[in-house]
């Protein structure tokens, strides 16, 4: 069980280095709401992720593997991803947009708003990647089954040493943004949500071409 939890960790790892959404976000809102909007994100994106890994103990992986699925969720993931790139985009031309006057308006939303806003970001970016759930349909289940002779036991440890990277990466993501406002800038802050809204709008786009590409083969 060791080895296997080992390798898995360290395949987790190097899924949370790699470039995604969940990163670009947690270093646009770690600027814009601070250092907890990290772990915050990884909360929403566990809440989601437990069930999905659990869920590949009884079958789910076979379900969620059918063509007509993986197109549905490109798709519709690559809308919600063009959103974000959207309004990140727009946010990135205003000459307007400030640090002080977003801080300002998260604190007058109230902190359970804004709370609850990031953790559903976390939640929604996560189920709006179809690569995550076929990550976890393949390379996931294949571990789960390697790990399902250790019981119920096996399985909450391999899940919670996977979620404890995504924790950690998103939080030193939303640290790195978060303690640097004072070098970052409102212009450097713009940079950040235009470089981060083109890279959403890239994944957007490919998620959306991938679906259609899976759609029309049907």
């Amino acid at each position: 069980m060791t080895a296997a939890l080992l390798s898995f960790w360290l395949i987790t790892l190097s899924g949370a280095l790699s470039p995604g959404p969940l990163t670009a976000t947690a270093l646009t809102l770690g600027a814009k709401r601070g250092f907890w909007s990290g772990p915050k994100m990884a909360l929403g994106h566990g809440l989601v992720e437990a069930p999905l890994a659990f869920g590949l103990t009884y079958g789910l992986g076979l379900w969620l593997e059918q063509p007509p699925i993986v197109a549905a969720i490109g798709i519709a993931g690559s809308l919600f991803l063009l959103w974000m790139a959207y309004g990140m985009l727009k946010d990135a031309l205003n000459a307007h947009t400030s640090l002080r006057a977003l801080e300002q308006q998260a604190i007058d939303e109230g902190s359970k708003s804004s709370t609850g806003e990031t953790v559903l970001a976390g939640a929604l970016l996560s189920v709006s990647n179809p690569y995550w759930v076929l990550w976890w349909a393949t390379l996931g289940a294949t571990y789960i089954l390697k790990i399902t002779p250790f019981g119920l036991l096996g399985l909450t440890i391999l899940y919670l040493g996977h979620w404890s990277v995504d924790l950690i990466w998103l939080s030193l993501m939303a640290f790195a943004t978060s303690s640097g406002k004072g070098l970052l800038g409102d212009r450097g802050y713009r940079v950040l949500l235009g470089v981060n809204g083109l890279f959403l709008l890239f994944f957007g786009i490919y998620f959306a071409w991938n679906g259609w590409s899976t759609l029309t083969k049907l």
